[in-house]
């Protein structure tokens, strides 16, 4: 357990080293992930304001509440997932310059083994196409089940703050919300058969 923990330091430590091109580091706020580390479900995103700490505190009507209260709604309880972004910061993944990017991805690949989850839920074809390593189309591949990596299954869906967004805009029946809520669905489902 302690090489674990020295393992999720070394991440911390690695993207605290990264950005130079993104201002002062002194100011960069490090946001390795939120939630329970041993969680069957990782979510993965490219938005800062999902989670603000490692215990899922989240600012008030931010993209990690909503996100929250829509796992709520469905059932799937905080106990059952972990949130990270691609950055680990509180910066945009297209911020960084490509030899960072590279490293991001190196530190997300030691994240995931190191939580072994059985599901990975991937918010925006940013996440998607980094994860996949090539283009996607989100409209095609949104909502369907993918087996990845070691037995690992992954749900591509949108990001978070644009479903967020789309509903502020359009109701609770936006298309971007009501597709949303159906992969949250699916994501039950898959969640359901691994807990048996």
């Amino acid at each position: 357990m302690e090489e674990i923990d020295n393992l999720w330091e070394e991440i911390k430590f690695e993207v605290g080293s990264l950005g130079k091109t993104y201002g002062s580091i002194e100011n960069k706020k490090i946001l390795i992930g939120s939630g329970n580390r041993e969680a069957n479900i990782l979510f993965i995103g490219d938005d800062s304001e999902l989670y603000q700490n490692e215990d899922l505190k989240v600012s008030p009507a931010s993209s990690g509440e909503f996100l929250i209260k829509l796992c709520d709604i469905e059932g799937i309880a905080p106990e059952d997932y972990y949130i990270t972004t691609l950055s680990k910061s509180d910066c945009k993944f297209s911020e960084f310059i490509e030899e960072e990017r590279e490293k991001l991805k190196e530190l997300l690949k030691l994240q995931i083994a190191l939580m072994k989850p059985k599901i990975i839920v991937a918010l925006g074809s940013e996440v998607a196409e980094n994860l996949l390593l090539r283009d996607i189309k989100l409209g095609e591949e949104r909502g369907k089940v993918i087996d990845w990596i070691g037995g690992i299954k992954l749900l591509i869906t949108y990001d978070v703050n644009f479903v967020k967004k789309s509903r502020n805009e359009n109701g609770k029946k936006s298309r971007a919300a009501l597709e949303f809520w159906n992969d949250l669905k699916i994501l039950r489902q898959e969640l359901d058969k691994v807990n048996g």
